[in-house]
C-alpha cells in the first residue's frame, strides 16, 4: 500500500502516473524444464494475472510496483534428456510475487500530447516472492517441503529451504496508447531467484530406504520416481549422494502479461482521462 501512496498522493509537475491490471502466463524454468525454450514456454507456462501503478519521471525514467499471481509447473516427462526421462520427476507451484521495477523509456513518455502511439521500455528492479512445490502421489497432492525429499531436516543434512524467497528482476516491454488516459501494455519479465528449490530439486539423492525410516515413505516415494517409469513396484535404490539436481544454477521464473492501464495523473499533475490529444512525429 505504501508504493501506492506514493505514486497517486505526489502531484508535482512532469510526473505521470497510472494504475492496471493484466492477464497473461507464469513460467518455469529450472532442473525440470526441457532444453527449448518454446516447448518449454508451451509446457510449463500456466495462467497468471497482474496489478501495478506505475509512475514516470521526467518522461524517460519510471518506477512500476507490482502484485502478480500465477502457476508455475516442471515435468522430466517434458524433456528429451534420456536421464531426466529416467528421473521422472514433476511438480507444480503457486507463484505470489511482489516486484518493484524501474523503467527507461526508448521515446519520451508524452501519453496526454499523443506524441506516439508505442512507447518501448526497458525494466529491472527486485522482487519478493512466495512460493510452494506439491506433487502428486496414488491421486493425492503433496506439499514437498515439509516431506524433505533431499534429507532437508536429517542429521547431517541441511534444514527445509524457505518457501519466501528474492529474485532479481529484468526485461521490459512496451505501451501502446488505445485512446487519451487509456494504454494496452505487453511486458515480459524474468525473475532470476537466490533459491534452487522452485521444483523442489536441487543436490543429491539419499537411500530410499535411509530417506524412508527417517522422513516417511511418502518422502522416499516422491524423492525417486524412476520405478514409475520404467513401469517396476519396487523403488529403484541408489547410494546417498548420486546426483539428482544442478545446485550450481539457480531457478527462474518470468510472467509474461498484457494489461490494460488508466492514466491518473498526466504530467502537469491533473487527471486527464479523456482529453483530446494531437497526434506528434515521436521524439528520440
Amino acid at each position: 500500500m505504501i508504493w501506492f501512496l506514493l505514486i497517486f498522493n505526489n502531484r508535482a509537475n512532469g510526473q505521470y502516473a497510472e494504475a492496471g491490471f493484466g492477464v497473461g502466463f507464469a513460467t518455469y524454468w529450472g532442473d525440470l524444464n526441457g532444453p527449448i525454450f518454446t516447448s518449454n514456454f508451451r509446457h510449463n507456462s500456466a495462467f497468471g494475472l497482474q496489478l501495478h501503478a506505475r509512475k514516470v519521471f521526467k518522461k524517460r525514467l519510471g518506477i512500476h510496483p507490482s502484485v502478480s499471481y500465477g502457476t508455475i509447473k516442471g515435468d522430466d516427462a517434458r524433456a528429451e534428456n534420456p536421464g531426466q526421462l529416467l528421473r521422472n520427476l514433476r511438480f507444480k507451484s503457486p507463484i505470489v510475487d511482489v516486484s518493484v521495477l524501474g523503467e527507461y523509456y526508448i521515446f519520451p513518455f508524452e501519453p496526454e500530447e499523443a506524441s506516439s502511439l508505442f512507447y518501448p521500455y526497458v525494466a529491472a528492479g527486485i522482487s519478493g516472492f512466495y512460493f510452494n512445490p506439491s506433487a502428486t502421489l496414488g491421486g493425492r497432492s503433496y506439499n514437498l517441503q515439509p516431506l524433505g525429499t533431499e534429507g532437508q531436516g536429517m542429521p547431517g543434512f541441511s534444514s527445509k529451504y524457505a518457501l519466501v524467497n528474492w529474485a532479481l528482476s529484468f526485461g521490459g516491454g512496451a505501451k501502446i496508447s488505445l485512446a487519451p488516459g487509456l494504454n494496452l501494455g505487453v511486458e515480459v519479465v524474468m525473475r532470476r531467484t537466490f533459491t534452487d528449490y522452485l521444483d523442489d530439486v536441487s543436490t543429491n539423492y539419499v537411500s530410499y530406504y535411509e530417506l524412508e525410516a527417517a522422513n516417511g515413505t511418502v518422502a522416499a516415494k516422491l524423492a525417486n520416481r524412476m520405478n514409475e517409469y520404467l513401469g517396476e513396484d519396487n523403488p529403484v535404490l541408489l547410494p546417498t549422494g548420486t546426483q539428482r539436481g544442478g545446485k550450481e544454477v539457480k531457478d527462474y521464473f518470468l510472467f509474461s502479461i498484457v494489461s490494460l492501464n488508466f492514466m491518473i495523473q498526466d504530467n502537469t499533475g491533473r487527471r486527464s482521462m479523456g482529453r483530446s490529444a494531437t497526434l506528434k512525429c515521436p521524439k528520440f
